[in-house]
């Protein structure tokens, strides 16, 4: 919880008092490797923290392929590049719109998140205007992360997006899947393989 607190606090200044106020809507979930937090037909009604090991998320094609759209670690040195990881694991514009998600969560390494209802979120927000303040600031926060993660993908090269991802996540390559970083990429698993080599 002491984790989840620091990452807050980055949105909302926060005494003792209010973590109390929050912290006590929080309970804590598990995953095993391999399971899937939401399906991509679910309608997400929570929001999960993450705390311990990585998820992505990723759009199931029809063909069966899928294209990984984010990882999901707390790393508070990571905090600027908001485009590389995620700590909300939740398909924000779904569980603000209740609609069917259109990405789903898969764990890739075992992981503890703090779970949060829609429900006591919103009452959350109701309750205080520091409340309202950190709902505004965490959604400008998503769409900041999201039109980078964008912009990047548009503007940047293979090759650049590789380093950009080394420079902050440099131990990727020992935690994440070689086929779930060449799609987070946007390049083949052989282009990824090529562009490694050339780096060595």
């Amino acid at each position: 919880m002491y984790a989840l607190k620091n990452y807050i606090s980055n949105f909302i200044p926060m005494n003792e008092s209010d973590w109390m106020e929050m912290s006590k809507l929080f309970k804590e979930e598990s995953y095993k490797k391999g399971e899937i937090i939401y399906g991509s037909s679910d309608i997400p009604s929570e929001v999960n923290f993450i705390v311990k090991g990585i998820v992505r998320s990723y759009k199931l094609e029809e063909n069966g392929k899928d294209f990984t759209w984010s990882f999901y670690f707390l790393n508070e040195e990571v905090m600027d590049h908001r485009m590389i990881s995620d700590v909300c694991v939740v398909d924000y514009a779904s569980f603000i719109r209740n609609r069917s998600a259109e990405l789903a969560f898969e764990v890739l390494e075992d992981c503890t998140v703090m779970t949060i209802t829609k429900k006591d979120l919103f009452e959350l927000y109701k309750s205080d205007n520091k409340w309202q303040m950190f709902a505004t600031t965490i959604a400008e926060d998503a769409y900041c992360a999201t039109r980078d993660r964008t912009l990047t993908l548009l503007t940047k090269n293979a090759r650049e997006r590789l380093e950009i991802l080394l420079d902050h996540f440099p131990e990727i390559f020992q935690r994440v899947s070689q086929q779930h970083i060449a799609s987070y990429l946007g390049i083949t698993r052989q282009s990824l393989s090529r562009l490694r080599r050339e780096e060595s």
